[in-house]
């Protein structure tokens, strides 16, 4: 096999997951999501044969392109994509082993890929925590050595603009010490600044700009260059001079001529950037305020899990996790307003997925019964034995175990003082009391915390309360439509602590990973046996240390005080997993 070049054989591929995207909604590679203008597509059908069997002509194309730009046809020449222009660039300027190039990074990639293949002397500069543009270590960089500087305009992947200023700095010390300096405008139309004016004042200047974005002809590759005409002159030398086909140079006139759709699309994609904003502030996801069409997310180790979520979806987004300061990074491009209401939609799902289930039971955990089912058992047990019931004595009966069941709580408790009654009455006469009481539950998770907790977790109630009582409770704190599920003791014939409600609950939710929240031992043995985190929460009637001891001898991973505790405790969960 005969060896190539050190520099090619040293190169990393660049392997874009390009391949099985038809399907899906695009989100990955920052194209235009709607397609081209339809006057691409009508001159696309008028291309004749002869004007296929014939070699492209470019004076049109350069004229357009010129007058687009503001500039003369000679400060512009058409490439294959921007790719074929930053080739040409650095392959004009670029000497093995000697030209030192300065990119700041993480950027685009294939900078650094012909920058490699041409041998360069790379210098990286990261970019700041924050990820704005770190002019002062890019003003510094520039020495003697530099040959080239890399600056893309928004950038890619992070979505910054460069400061005016800044750039004219930085052009004019690279001048001084005879460098060039390369601009990637991909992104231009989305942030409306450009810096094309400058090429009439410095002669050390190039901009590549693409047609692979606003204007959404990615599928023609069509880019092109803007300098001086010298500086084009000399690009003309080195590039092939049919590398832009016939094709692309009538479709790329055609898009110039419905600028209007341009506009109108740019603006789409920001109303569906205040859209995803919101969205995520609401998600608690933390982001990058971006001048492109394109958006920065950092979910830290949930990276590849959460695109692999949405690609279950139908979605595709971009895990930029493996570029330098983006560790748990992803990057979502903006679509229509539809499409970004249904990556709404599946970044919701998505998230309830890859947090864990909440599990809640209802009394004395979500309310408190002190005042309501703690006093019918304690009005039923002194009907039926004529005896004083505390609310002491009827704690010790819940600690045992076994008595989640208030009916059958109470029956055991009118047995242990000598006296026997009727099933049916000693039902009969606990529901006439909870029926006077039940007004006087009171709700005890804070409604800001719950709605906060339904926008991120699935959340789920198994109760050992009538179905009827359970939706009443929730239906008259207007808490009902923050669960995704309800299973009240008609759905299961064992209750807790046998696993059955948990268990049927659990199998309605892909999460993995699952968390109840209950105020008794028969809750803690319930979530235990069902294969899931037991959490203890104290009820308003018995916050004392025996009871936590109680909770936590009978499988309770953490104790709370009460409920409104719960994001702490999955905040410091979380922290530990």
């Amino acid at each position: 096999m005969i060896k190539p070049k050190p520099s090619a054989a040293a190169m990393q591929g660049y392997r874009p997951p390009t391949e099985g995207r038809q399907n899906s909604l695009r989100l990955d590679f920052n194209e235009n999501t709607s397609g081209c203008s339809p006057s691409v597509v009508k001159a696309l059908r008028g291309a004749t044969r002869d004007f296929l069997s014939t070699y492209p002509e470019y004076t049109n194309l350069r004229k357009q392109l010129a007058k687009y730009c503001h500039v003369d046809p000679e400060e512009v020449i058409p490439t294959n994509g921007t790719d074929e222009a930053i080739k040409a660039i650095m392959e004009a300027y670029l000497e093995p082993g000697k030209s030192q190039i300065i990119i700041p990074v993480p950027t685009y990639t294939m900078f650094t890929f012909y920058a490699q293949l041409n041998g360069a002397v790379i210098r990286e500069i990261p970019y700041k925590d924050d990820l704005s543009f770190p002019a002062e270590k890019v003003l510094r960089a520039i020495s003697e050595n530099t040959k080239m500087v890399v600056l893309v305009n928004p950038n890619n992947p992070t979505g910054t603009s460069i400061r005016e200023q800044d750039i004219i700095d930085i052009v004019e010390k690279a001048n001084t010490n005879n460098a060039l300096v390369l601009i990637d405008e991909a992104y231009c139309q989305f942030s409306g600044k450009s810096s094309i004016s400058l090429i009439k004042k410095f002669d050390n200047l190039f901009i590549t700009r693409t047609f692979s974005k606003a204007f959404g002809l990615a599928g023609l590759r069509l880019g092109y260059i803007l300098s001086n005409k010298n500086n084009i002159g000399l690009i003309k030398k080195v590039l092939s001079p049919y590398s832009v086909n016939a094709v692309a140079a009538l479709c790329a006139s055609a898009a110039m001529k419905d600028i209007r759709y341009i506009k109108e699309y740019v603006t789409e994609t920001n109303r569906s950037k205040i859209m995803l904003y919101r969205e995520l502030d609401n998600l608690g996801i933390s982001y990058y305020r971006s001048d492109a069409n394109f958006v920065l997310l950092r979910v830290g180790k949930r990276c590849p899990l959460l695109c692999r979520k949405l690609k279950e979806k139908g979605i595709l987004v971009r895990d930029r996790s493996a570029d330098q300061l983006l560790d748990g990074c992803l990057r979502i491009t903006l679509g229509t307003v539809k499409q970004t209401t249904q990556l709404i939609g599946a970044l919701r799902q998505s998230i309830k997925e890859l947090n864990p289930l909440l599990v809640f039971d209802i009394d004395g955990v979500l309310v408190d019964v002190s005042r309501s089912y703690r006093l019918a058992v304690k009005k039923t047990g002194e009907f039926f034995t004529g005896s004083t019931v505390s609310f002491e004595e009827i704690q010790g009966f819940k600690n045992k175990g076994n008595l989640n069941n208030d009916w059958d709580l109470t029956e055991t408790m009118i047995k242990s003082k000598g006296k026997m009654a009727p099933k049916k009455e000693i039902i009969r006469k606990f529901q006439e009391y909870y029926s006077q009481f039940e007004k006087d539950e009171t709700w005890l998770l804070d409604r800001n915390i719950l709605e906060a907790l339904s926008r991120t977790y699935s959340l789920a109630l198994v109760t050992g309360r009538p179905g009827k009582e359970a939706y009443s409770v929730l239906r008259r704190n207007k808490t009902l439509e923050y669960f995704d599920a309800i299973l009240a003791r008609e759905g299961t014939p064992r209750q807790k602590p046998a696993p059955d409600g948990l268990q049927k609950v659990l199998k309605r939710f892909p999460n993995e990973t699952a968390f109840y929240f209950g105020d008794s031992v028969d809750d803690m043995k319930a979530a235990a046996n069902a294969g899931i985190n037991p959490i203890g929460v104290l009820p308003p009637q018995d916050t004392s240390p025996s009871l936590r001891n109680i909770l936590i001898a009978n499988g309770a991973e953490r104790v709370i005080e009460n409920i409104n505790q719960v994001q702490k405790v999955l905040e410091a969960i979380d922290e530990n997993r």
